[in-house]
């Protein structure tokens, strides 16, 4: 009985252990292996795909397998990102000059302005540029190259006037889209497509017979894919860099440099330097505003017919646009002006003033003073002053006879007795002066 009971126990045990070893393997028990069913197309969606498109070959699986890929069995498989694939990868326009252009679907060869492809090589071209309507919608997607919308649209043109040209007129090559203009920036809300044909340098064609066979397999055409077609000029389809470069020529455009302005070895239709000519021996210097070059006069000159010059007198800083040395400069010249005037009318005032007697000091000199030719007295230092109203009186006589001055004085004898005696009345005659 003991016996029966322990081998239960130990029955039980083992079961056990070998449930938790299955479980954690990612398998399940299974008294017998059956083989995964395979898929159909008909079925619904298995491993995402969907019905009626092309199901890959898969590996067949068994419930005992363990988990593939990150997958557990019988959990439903998301569909992967679809991926570009890249066609140049393997340069099928050769390695020369021409440029390869990965599309959605395929690949198409490029050379660059005036020259076309052909095999894997570039030659040398006529270019005729022009502005298309096409009957198609405007999306963000036609500025990728890579996309759907865009090899559409790059296949509707291309046939559109390889049907037109290919049999029409001599030396036709190829049709390349330069542009594509939003239709938001459009004024009448069309798709407009830049393009330029190509012909071989010997073709006899030129932009006018080539603008009327378009026209004319436009107007045959039963709604044709393009239904406008205008001639553009070839400055406005080579796009030079306005900002930096000037466009000349009619068949090949070329981008000459702005003044003070040069290109470096890899640019071709944009100027990214200064010239040699703006240098410090010039009073120029070189600065980039915007992402442009620049070429200005140092501080105190000013450009003139593309020479810096130095500022003139009261003008300063850059380009002379600081004119405060000249307001110094007048508002001195004025307040040295009223001061000289002042200085002047000073000047006069006081000589004025110099000139001119006080009547009431005049009243007081003897008018014999200044008379010379007077015999009788001569003229002094000091002027004589007048104690009556200025009428001589001929009788008046001093107390003092010994004081009393005249012309006849040699007559009376002088006083030659001492200062400390004075004469007296009294009987005596004279007393002592204390």
């Amino acid at each position: 009985m003991r016996r029966s009971v322990l081998l239960a126990l130990w029955l039980g045990l083992v079961l056990s252990l070998l449930k938790e070893a299955s479980t954690v393997n990612g398998t399940t028990p299974h008294p017998k292996e059956l083989p995964t069913p395979k898929t159909t197309a008909n079925a619904s969606t298995v491993n995402g795909t969907t019905p009626g498109s092309t199901v890959m070959p898969t590996t067949e699986t068994n419930a005992n397998a363990s988990t593939v890929n990150g997958t557990t069995p019988g959990s439903t498989v998301m569909p992967t990102t679809e991926t570009n694939v890249d066609f140049c990868s393997e340069h099928p326009c050769g390695i020369n000059f021409a440029t390869c252009i990965s599309l959605k679907s395929k690949y198409t060869c490029q050379c660059r302005y005036g020259f076309y492809y052909s095999d894997k090589n570039c030659y040398k071209g006529q270019v005729y540029p022009a502005t298309i309507a096409v009957r198609a919608l405007y999306t963000s997607s036609l500025h990728n190259v890579n996309s759907t919308e865009y090899e559409k649209l790059f296949d509707n043109v291309s046939a559109f006037f390889r049907g037109a040209l290919q049999h029409n007129a001599t030396g036709y090559m190829q049709t390349n889209i330069i542009e594509i203009q939003d239709a938001r920036e459009s004024r009448n809300s069309v798709l407009n497509v830049t393009v330029t044909n190509l012909f071989t340098w010997d073709t006899t064609e030129n932009a006018t017979t080539i603008n009327d066979i378009i026209q004319h397999a436009i107007e045959n055409g039963n709604m044709s894919y393009v239904y406008s077609y205008e001639v553009a000029e070839h400055c406005s389809v080579y796009k030079c860099d306005n900002r930096t470069t000037d466009c000349h020529g009619s068949m090949f455009p070329e981008c000459k440099c702005k003044p003070g302005l040069a290109k470096t070895i890899w640019d071709d239709r944009s100027c990214s330097v200064c010239s040699e000519s703006c240098s410090a021996a010039s009073y120029k210097y070189c600065v980039r505003e915007e992402g442009v070059p620049k070429c200005k006069c140092m501080a105190n000159y000013k450009n003139m017919t593309g020479d810096c010059v130095a500022c003139p007198v009261g003008y300063a800083g850059e380009d002379c646009s600081d004119n405060s040395e000249l307001i110094l400069i007048i508002v001195g010249t004025v307040l040295g002006a009223v001061v000289l005037i002042l200085v002047i009318a000073v000047s006069i005032v006081s000589v004025r003033a110099k000139h001119k007697q006080n009547p009431e000091k005049k009243s007081l000199i003897n008018p014999g003073y200044t008379n010379k030719n007077t015999s009788d007295e001569r003229p002094s230092l000091f002027p004589r002053v007048q104690t009556t109203s200025g009428h001589t009186n001929p009788g008046y006589q001093p107390n003092n006879p010994y004081d009393m001055r005249s012309t006849n004085r040699d007559n009376f004898p002088e006083r030659d007795y001492d200062n400390l005696y004075e004469a007296s009345q009294e009987p005596r005659g004279f007393r002592r002066k204390y």
